[in-house]
C-alpha cells in the first residue's frame, strides 16, 4: 500500500462542524439505549425537538409511523430534581422565587405531583395538578404580540389540552415575565384560576440540548415514574414508554456531505478528516446507503469516492473505520480479484466500483 495511504487510514483525526438539523427515520426495532447508540454512531444523536417547525419536520420524517423513539428521556427518579420550564421553548426559566410573582409559600409541590403553573385572579402564581381541568388559560399570540384569555366553563381543559389549544390557534401558553407583564398591561380580568405556560419535570434530551419543548398526549402524565423514555405517537403527540421495548426510532443529524471537487482518494480522505469526520464508511447499511445515493445524484463526476480501500497486508477490503467488507458484498458491481492501490468509488446507480487511488473524483464525507 502507498505509505501515505496507510498512514491516513490508520490515523484517527477528527474535527467537529456545526450542522443543520435533519431527521432520519430508522425502520429497525431497538430499545431506547440501542437506538441512541445507533444514532450516535451513524448520525449525531436521537432526535431532539426545539419548536413547532422541528415537530413538523419530525412528523414528516416518521412518514406515518406512530411508535418511534425520540431522544427525550427521564433523567432521575428523584422528584426533587424536577426543573421548571416555560412551555414556549424560546423562553428560558431563570426566575428566583422571591423575585417572581409566585404566591407566598409557592411553589410547594404538594404531594409531589404539582407540576404545572396556574395564575390566581390577583395575578399571583401557584403550582397545581396538571391533570386537573380548569376553564381558563392564557395564550400568547406572537403575530399580534398580545396575550389571549380563554374562558370556557363548558369545556374545561388539563394543562396539556390548554397547551395544545394555544399552539393550534395562537403561539403557545403565556410564557416568561415579558408576556406576563404584557398580560398585566392589557388589564384583563381573570374570572378564576387560569393555566399559564409553567411546567416542571425531570426529562432531558439525549443530545444534551436545553430545549424545553414538550408535546405529550393529553393523557400522558407530565412526570411518569415507570415509563422513562419518549416515543413519537399518533398525530405527532408523544407517549412515555418502557425504555427496553423494541421500537423504530428517529435520528437527528445529516450523516454525509457531497464535496464537488475532483481529488485523488488520499486527497479526499485528508479533506474529509480536516473539515468533517472522515470519508464515508459503512454505507452498506440501508438507511445510510439511501442517503448517499441521494447525494450522488448531484455529483459532477462519473464516480464518487467513499472510504473503502483494499488493505494489502490483510488482503481484504476495509472501511476507513477498520470494519471489513466481503468481496461478495451485494453492493459490488463486479466480483473478482483485488490488488494493492485499489480503492472504492460509487457510481450513480449506487453500486461500488474498484478504482485506482490516483484517479480524481468528487467524494462523500461523513459529518460529525
Amino acid at each position: 500500500m502507498h505509505l501515505l495511504l496507510m498512514f491516513l487510514v490508520l490515523g484517527q483525526l477528527c474535527w467537529s462542524v456545526s450542522l443543520d438539523l435533519q431527521y432520519h427515520f430508522i425502520d429497525k426495532n431497538m430499545s431506547w439505549s440501542e437506538a441512541q447508540s445507533h444514532c450516535r454512531e451513524f448520525y449525531t444523536d436521537l432526535a431532539s425537538v426545539n419548536d413547532m417547525k422541528d415537530l413538523k419536520n419530525l412528523k414528516a420524517a416518521a412518514n406515518g409511523s406512530t411508535d418511534a423513539w425520540i431522544g427525550l428521556y427521564q433523567t432521575s427518579d428523584n422528584l426533587t430534581d424536577k426543573k421548571w420550564h416555560w412551555s414556549q421553548p424560546t423562553v428560558r426559566y431563570t426566575l428566583r422565587v422571591r423575585h417572581s410573582p409566585w404566591k407566598p409559600g409557592q411553589p410547594d409541590d404538594y404531594g409531589g405531583t404539582e407540576n404545572c403553573g396556574m395564575m390566581y385572579s390577583d395575578g399571583l402564581w401557584n403550582d397545581y395538578y396538571c391533570d386537573d381541568k380548569l376553564s381558563c388559560f392564557i395564550c400568547y399570540n406572537e403575530s399580534s404580540n398580545t396575550t389571549v384569555m380563554i374562558n370556557d366553563a363548558t369545556n374545561k381543559r388539563t394543562w396539556s389540552e390548554a397547551q395544545q389549544f394555544c399552539r393550534t390557534h395562537h403561539t403557545d401558553l403565556m410564557s416568561g415575565l415579558d408576556q406576563y407583564k404584557l398580560f398585566q398591561e392589557q388589564n384583563l380580568t381573570l374570572p378564576s384560576w387560569c393555566w399559564i405556560g409553567l411546567f416542571r419535570d425531570t426529562w432531558s434530551w439525549s443530545d444534551r440540548s436545553d430545549s424545553s419543548f414538550r408535546n405529550w398526549n393529553s393523557h400522558t402524565s407530565i412526570n411518569p415514574l415507570t415509563k422513562k423514555c419518549a416515543a413519537l405517537g399518533a398525530e405527532g403527540r408523544w407517549e412515555s414508554d418502557d425504555c427496553e421495548l423494541k421500537k423504530s426510532f428517529i435520528c437527528e443529524g445529516d450523516s454525509f456531505v457531497l464535496v464537488k471537487e475532483n481529488k485523488t482518494w488520499e486527497e479526499a480522505l485528508i479533506h474529509c478528516r480536516h473539515n468533517y469526520r472522515d470519508l464515508a464508511w459503512s454505507i452498506d447499511i440501508e438507511s445510510l446507503k439511501q442517503e448517499v445515493q441521494a447525494d450522488i445524484r448531484d455529483a459532477n463526476s462519473e464516480f464518487v469516492w467513499i472510504g473503502l480501500h483494499f488493505a494489502c497486508f490483510f488482503e481484504a477490503w476495509v472501511w476507513v473505520d477498520g470494519k471489513y467488507v466481503s468481496e461478495t458484498n451485494d453492493n459490488w458491481k463486479e466480483r473478482g480479484g483485488s490488488e494493492c492501490g485499489h480503492v472504492a468509488a460509487v457510481e450513480r446507480g449506487g453500486e461500488w466500483v474498484k478504482k485506482n487511488f490516483m484517479d480524481k473524483y468528487n467524494f462523500i464525507c461523513m459529518r460529525r
